[in-house]
């Protein structure tokens, strides 16, 4: 099994950056060590109230991991694109990719927080999901173009590469290429550099809980990472990927390659001790999580899984227990860890964790404390090679 993190930046406490710098780096050695494969970052802003206390640019944090280890590879988990402008990220990722000789995974997704984006662009406003999505979904179309035509252009909805009208009159350019300037100098197709340093460019994830995204990501042979969830809705995602990219490389794809799982925590010292000092953490953050999305989508009914009514006990009962018992969240002792893991693998195949222990108001010894656990006692009994690895040290 393939095992990633999401290190801890101590959302809800207004800390010093260099302190959550120091624990990040902190974090990111001890799982690197334990044979772990990338270490993610998330993309928030303006947290005047400091709850999502998060890097704001994660290629800048990938950036600085990068430096400072040899093995571990980085990714963004995500940049939010539709907040971006496509070929700064091409631009951005690519140096990123040399500057780590391709140690990256570029994960993206189209966002969710209304507040924060139309500060950056107008056009990404979420309260037109239809826009957004066509904006996101075209500014990842420029990137890949970006990074693998020579002579790149692009005509979209809502950008054009080149921008019409410019003529060229620097004479260092003379003569003319004519594969980037018509006759009259005018500028008709770009060169974006550097190239990525990975072949043909870094993986390409995308951070989403929609079939349909799966379903296309596996036609393109791109991976998709969601948030964790109830195993019907888990493999009523992973089967259309699993179908889609089978046919995409003419072979019998496994369920669960390619597709990872992003999921919430903790190793205690035992059962009890865990899920005190958790449960009003987890409540805390599903409740945040519910307030973010105004037509209701994370309620707990939009955990159920397919075809579950929600009984009087879910309604009543704290998020803990209502995640709990779906197993959306995995909190305990190392033994149960152990047996939830293996439970998950033996019923969907899961082939790879991002796992996270973003909770308010937990002393960082603590967190610390659990990746240790986590890595000396848990890791080991599954080994860290996905089957995607396996498979690519075969064919080597």
């Amino acid at each position: 099994m393939r095992f990633d993190l999401i290190a801890n930046f101590s959302p809800g406490e207004t800390i010093p950056w260099t302190r959550a710098l120091e624990m990040i780096r902190e974090q990111t050695g001890i799982c690197e060590q334990a044979g772990f494969t990338t270490s993610w970052f998330t993309e928030h802003h303006f947290a005047h109230n400091g709850y999502m206390n998060a890097p704001p640019n994660p290629i800048q944090m990938c950036t600085h991991i990068a430096s400072k280890f040899d093995k571990i590879r980085v990714g963004t988990c995500p940049i939010v694109l539709p907040d971006w402008h496509p070929l700064r990220v091409a631009e951005d990722v690519a140096m990123l990719d040399n500057m780590s000789l391709g140690r990256v995974d570029f994960g993206v997704a189209k966002g969710i927080n209304e507040r924060t984006t139309i500060q950056f662009n107008r056009d990404a406003d979420r309260r037109d999901n239809s826009k957004v999505m066509r904006l996101y979904l075209e500014s990842l179309d420029v990137i890949l173009k970006a990074w693998t035509d020579e002579a790149f252009t692009h005509e979209g909805e809502f950008y054009q590469f080149p921008v019409p009208g410019w003529k060229e009159t620097n004479r260092f350019f003379q003569p003319l290429d004519p594969k980037y300037h018509a006759e009259d100098g005018e500028y008709k197709a770009m060169y974006v550099h550097p190239r990525p340093y990975q072949a043909p460019h870094p993986p390409v994830w995308l951070m989403s809980n929609a079939p349909p995204t799966f379903q296309v990501a596996g036609e393109k042979g791109q991976g998709v990472i969601s948030m964790a969830a109830a195993a019907g809705r888990t493999r009523a995602c992973w089967e259309p990927y699993r179908e889609a990219l089978s046919k995409r490389e003419n072979r019998d794809v496994q369920l669960g390659e390619g597709v990872g799982v992003c999921t919430p925590f903790y190793v205690g010292e035992t059962q009890e001790e865990a899920e005190k000092l958790i449960r009003p953490c987890i409540n805390a953050y599903y409740e945040f999580l519910g307030g973010s999305r105004p037509a209701g989508e994370w309620t707990k009914h939009g955990y159920l899984d397919i075809g579950e009514e929600m009984t009087s006990q879910d309604e009543d009962g704290d998020w803990f227990d209502f995640l709990n018992k779906r197993g959306i969240i995995v909190v305990g002792s190392k033994e149960f860890v152990i047996e939830r893991f293996a439970q998950s693998q033996e019923a969907l195949n899961l082939d790879h964790l991002v796992l996270m222990q973003q909770y308010t108001g937990v002393a960082y010894e603590k967190i610390r404390a659990s990746w240790d656990r986590l890595c000396e006692h848990v890791v080991p009994h599954f080994g860290t090679q996905s089957i995607a690895q396996k498979r690519e040290l075969k064919d080597a």
